[in-house]
């Protein structure tokens, strides 16, 4: 409590003491909360863009993610959607030949 507990305090008083401490705790965390997202978006965010608190809490817990990383991840265009699907793949086996190539036919008994 205070320095000058000499005498005990009311029980309002201590109310009113308690209410003032819970109140400068508040402003306290408020600032520090405030210091944090801003040295993350000093380490995280280029200035043009905007992250919320929850975008920069999880590049904070995400191992190894440089600055520079997370600039060109965020300069990168989309992936392009694909309109439709790829060709299918060639089976696995035997290619067919050529149909210019000379054909010879032997029975082998």
């Amino acid at each position: 409590m205070s320095a000058s507990s000499s005498k005990p305090l009311s029980e309002a008083e201590q109310i009113v003491q308690l209410e003032k401490e819970l109140a400068w705790a508040k402003l306290k965390i408020q600032v520090l909360e405030e210091r944090l997202r801003m040295q993350r978006i000093q380490k995280y965010g280029p200035s043009s863009e905007k992250l919320s608190n929850e975008q920069l809490e999880l590049l904070e817990l995400e191992p190894g993610v440089s600055n520079v990383e997370v600039q060109a991840e965020s300069q990168r265009e989309p992936l392009p959607v694909p309109a439709k699907r790829p060709a299918p793949r060639p089976r696995p086996g035997r290619q067919e030949l050529p149909a210019a190539l000379p054909r010879v036919e032997r029975v082998i008994a």
